[in-house]
């Protein structure tokens, strides 16, 4: 098939569907004629007559039938290998970092900025199966997990930040003047709570099963209702001391002692050459 183009064989395939050069021409917003000689170009290519001709009126013939199926085959191959192409050049320029709950990307992006000040970075906060799913499939080049992962995960890691969760509630809540609570003594309160949680979300909801959750999408929206409701939410200490969200100042903050809350959150890594800085 020599000295086929692409947008040649586009307008074959065109032409079954449509059934007529005028059509075709129409679609590509080019005259007749130059589809006319589009389809000589083709015949010449394959090296074989594609149309059988009635006066003014074409149509497939068999071999033009095959010829179609050709075609759209080429276009496949040649759609894929320039998404291939477009694929690896954003892997040069893109860092893509998953990261399991929301506070660890407020260091880690600023970091990821300095090193390689020449890279965009993308990132996105999922539960820890889907963090490790993107992991395994090479969808991320850093992911953020609750835990130490092994060699055979991430032959890169390293330790990244602890946080550690906290009860906020009105000062006037019975369990304001506590030293520290658990969430058995939590389990029943309805609670207002963010929706891009990561995995803080099934903790939550797995520790406090008989409780009820008011879940705001929107972080303005949730600040608000921080600020004027008396349902408790939740903090942590690294969201205090980054002032990530205010929570007025009517509003305590309790430590919550159980040990499935407070966290260590490891980086993650599979290569080196592209992010091994991140990791010495």
């Amino acid at each position: 098939m020599a000295n086929l183009e692409l947008d040649d064989l586009e307008q074959l395939v065109a032409f079954e569907e449509l059934g007529s050069f005028s059509k075709v021409a129409r679609r590509f917003f080019v005259s007749t004629p130059t589809v006319t000689r589009a389809m000589a170009r083709v015949e010449e290519g394959f090296g074989a007559a594609l149309f059988d001709r009635d006066g003014n009126r074409a149509t497939l013939s068999e071999t033009g039938r095959v010829a179609v199926e050709s075609a759209r085959r080429v276009l496949r191959e040649a759609a894929s290998a320039v998404a291939e192409v477009q694929e690896f050049e954003r892997g040069l320029t893109i860092i893509n970092v998953a990261s399991c709950a929301p506070a660890p990307l407020w260091e880690l992006l600023p970091m990821l900025s300095r090193l390689y000040p020449g890279m965009s970075v993308t990132s996105c906060v999922r539960d820890t199966l889907g963090v490790e799913a993107t992991l395994a499939d090479g969808a991320c080049d850093v992911a953020v997990l609750p835990y130490r992962p092994d060699a055979a995960q991430a032959p890169l890691s390293r330790r990244l930040l602890d946080e550690h969760l906290q009860l906020c509630v009105r000062s006037d809540h019975p369990l304001a003047g506590r030293e520290s609570v658990a969430l058995a003594d939590l389990n029943g309160f309805n609670f207002l709570l963010g929706s891009d949680l990561g995995f803080w979300n099934r903790i939550v909801r797995d520790g406090l099963p008989a409780s009820r959750f008011l879940v705001q999408d929107d972080s303005f929206s949730l600040t608000e209702l921080i600020r004027t409701s008396s349902l408790p939410c939740f903090t942590t200490d690294v969201s205090l001391a980054s002032r990530y969200r205010s929570i007025g100042e009517d509003r305590a903050c309790v430590p919550i002692a159980d040990p499935e809350v407070n966290v260590t959150f490891w980086l993650a890594g599979r290569d080196e050459e592209k992010v091994g800085r991140l990791f010495r």
